[in-house]
């Protein structure tokens, strides 16, 4: 994951590549697991105590990614919204530009809904907290992550929201040194052996008992391959390192 679409080789610079369909409700929510599973995580321990910080506020991602599905222009066919992470920076682009009288200058103040029926109902299903208050917010909670405000780019046919990181290698203490590759359940593992020494299948399905323990074992083969864990034992005795 670099900070252009296309790598240093000329061909696709992004490591992933998804797309979702389905009911509203679903897709808002599979949406946002699918990029809260990229993110990585920066953590800091003061005394007994472990803190997490995503790369991004969580409020801010999850505003711009509902905006995406809730304000795009429908009538638009063959377009998509997407949603791009990069090394320094997080995009989403809904197809259509800005509705009614809303541009970059005024979006703060004003409010204005091209589906007014899909706001509401994701209102009423708890994604939207506030109506009318969500672009407010999304700059107050970048600003005190210590991030730059959100951009935003008002095109004919397009609207993108761009978030940048402020990752530092004080800022992402622990994990300074990881490929961007390393999504959150590994940089939780990885967090889990560093301060416990190893850590079984067992203890990383408690860490994440919200994911199949299919994909968590696959998770540790994957920092295993990458050269940052080292697996010792077999079957039920099995248990992993830092290399």
């Amino acid at each position: 994951m670099g900070t252009e679409p296309r790598g240093e080789d000329g061909l696709a610079g992004y490591a992933r590549r998804e797309e979702l369909t389905g009911p509203l409700a679903r897709l808002v929510e599979n949406l946002w697991n699918l990029v809260w599973g990229e993110m990585a995580v920066s953590a800091v321990v003061k005394g007994l105590q472990r803190t997490e910080t995503t790369e991004y506020p969580q409020f801010a991602v999850r505003e711009a990614l509902v905006n995406a599905v809730a304000h795009r222009d429908y009538r638009l066919k063959g377009r998509r919204i997407e949603v791009r992470m990069f090394s320094d920076r997080l995009e989403v682009i809904s197809p259509g530009g800005l509705p009614g009288f809303i541009t970059v200058d005024n979006i703060v103040q004003e409010h204005f809904s091209r589906n007014p029926r899909m706001v509401t109902g994701l209102f009423h299903w708890g994604y939207i907290e506030e109506l009318g208050l969500g672009i407010d917010k999304m700059i107050e909670e970048m600003k005190n992550a210590g991030h730059k405000p959100p951009e935003f780019d008002a095109k004919p046919y397009s609207f993108t929201v761009r978030l940048h990181n402020a990752r530092t290698r004080e800022a992402v203490t622990q994990f300074s040194n990881l490929p961007s590759n390393v999504n959150t359940r590994q940089a939780r593992a990885l967090a889990y052996v560093r301060e416990r020494g190893s850590i079984t299948n067992r203890e990383f399905r408690q860490l994440c008992d919200d994911v199949s323990p299919e994909t968590l074992r696959l998770d540790l083969v994957d920092l295993v391959e990458k050269g940052m864990l080292i697996k010792i034992g077999s079957k039920k005795g099995t248990y992993y390192i830092i290399k």
